[in-house]
């Protein structure tokens, strides 16, 4: 049995891939958390990206993980909403919301998109977590120590359904399962109650603005969210949006476009804001464009918090806080 091992151990390591290692006491089975890469070259650059064609695998973690690192902040979002944000050691430098300032000082894992794999190891983690921008540095960091890839929905689309999917894996993970539950629960019962006014709000646009400039979001986009499963209905279908189709950043469209549009609402947010630019989202749309639009005259202009929906993305306080944005408006 011992040679076996020996056998088995050596060879993991000659296909490259280091043996992983079992975590001691109570663990946890974690579904859709182990991404298959592949090398991507792009433009003269070489990348490793999920391989969306290979069915993800299952990983097993640690009960109650005491040591965290974590390149996703939704996680981080999650765990301070459940009360084990204490678990988390490392984070990468980014900027964060005015909620989970507290942890804006913990020990720097390098960026979303480039790990500092010695800051990571010296800090011990017993889990690390990757999602979305930092999917490709997965394989890497498995060596330093069990990790899970949280990624809700791909290409950053906000989608609270998914979310919460992430959330009750967290839950379990933490043992924390019964506030997962009434987190959850609050956001659904809030989503439902949206999808109510909005089916007869009338029509949409979703507009990202950054440096004077828009983007705007059809159904099935990253932001598709609005129309797709909220319920508003498109001041103009994604098929004749302006603009490379499937662009992350939106179709452009200028102020022309938006009174031609004449959506009865417009739903924004500031991206320049969500990555540390000056703010510009209300003086950009703040035009005598703008103001001949049914949203513009009736004031019916949804400014969606930034951060949480462009770099948070699909935490439960972030989902919370985006849908609590709308509600606000739509209600009055």
């Amino acid at each position: 049995m011992l040679l076996a091992a020996v056998a088995l151990l050596a060879t993991a390591c000659s296909a490259g891939t280091p043996a992983a290692s079992t975590p001691a006491g109570p663990t946890v089975e974690v579904e859709n958390a182990k991404p298959t890469l592949k090398q991507v070259e792009e433009e003269g650059t070489t990348s490793m990206q999920e391989d969306l064609e290979v069915a993800r695998a299952s990983v097993t973690v640690p009960q109650n993980p005491a040591k965290v690192v974590t390149f996703d902040i939704a996680t981080l979002d999650t765990l301070d909403a459940i009360g084990a944000g204490d678990s988390v050691v490392g984070i990468p430098t980014i900027g964060l919301p005015d909620y989970l300032s507290t942890y804006a000082d913990l020990p720097k894992v390098g960026t979303l998109f480039e790990p500092d794999f010695e800051a990571v190891s010296a800090l011990a983690p017993d889990l690390i977590v990757t999602a979305a921008r930092s999917t490709g540095q997965y394989d890497e960091l498995a060596r330093i120590g069990t990790t899970i890839d949280l990624t809700a929905k791909y290409a950053g689309t906000f989608d609270p359904d998914a979310g919460l999917v992430r959330a009750e894996q967290l839950g379990t993970i933490f043992d924390k399962a019964d506030e997962v539950t009434k987190l959850a629960d609050a956001i659904k019962a809030k989503q439902q109650a949206l999808q109510a006014s909005a089916k007869d709000a009338g029509t949409a646009l979703v507009l990202s603005v950054s440096g004077g400039e828009y983007g705007a979001f059809g159904e099935g986009s990253r932001f598709g969210y609005f129309f797709d499963t909220l319920g508003f209905t498109p001041a103009v279908p994604a098929a004749e949006l302006p603009g490379a189709e499937g662009s992350s950043h939106g179709d452009t469209v200028s102020n022309e476009f938006i009174l031609k549009a004449n959506p009865d609402w417009i739903i924004a947010f500031d991206r320049g804001a969500a990555t540390g630019e000056p703010a510009s989202a209300e003086e950009t749309l703040s035009n005598e464009l703008v103001a001949k639009t049914t949203a513009g005259k009736e004031q019916q202009i949804i400014y969606l918090p930034a951060p949480e929906l462009y770099i948070v993305i699909n935490g439960v306080t972030a989902i919370d806080r985006v849908l609590d944005s709308v509600q606000s408006v739509l209600d009055k």
